[in-house]
């Protein structure tokens, strides 16, 4: 046990990978999101992030392609959500559905291979 009552973990989060089939164009779109450098890339995957931080984010190409709602996602923090929205637009990502709930605002948005991920403004 830990100080604070927790059980030692198996490991340290390392990455979140995520499937695409276009690795060229999901790599620079988030990259672009997210403020990141590419860090490693060759033909089956791209990893971005800043040096020596972890997580980072591994994109894998795969062959088939995205289906249904991701069971796992990512949420950024934003304060400006319609400035967000239209920058992740900009860069090639696609608006699904605006939700609020529970004082969060939040919408979400798909990558250019289909990939959902959240843009939240929390109250403050």
């Amino acid at each position: 046990m830990t100080e604070s009552g927790h059980s030692e973990g198996v490991g340290a989060l390392h990455a979140i990978v995520m499937d695409v089939n276009d690795l060229e164009t999901c790599g620079k779109f988030w990259s672009q999101v997210l403020g990141t450098d590419i860090l490693y890339q060759d033909e089956r995957y791209l990893r971005l992030g800043h040096k020596g931080e972890r997580p980072t984010l591994l994109l894998q190409r795969v062959p088939e392609r995205h289906r249904e709602k991701n069971r796992v996602h990512i949420d950024l923090d934003v304060s400006d959500l319609d400035a967000a929205v239209s920058r992740v637009q900009g860069l090639g990502g696609h608006k699904l559905r605006q939700l609020n709930e529970y004082g969060i605002e939040w919408v979400v948005m798909a990558d250019p291979d289909g990939n959902e991920f959240c843009l939240v403004k929390h109250s403050r």
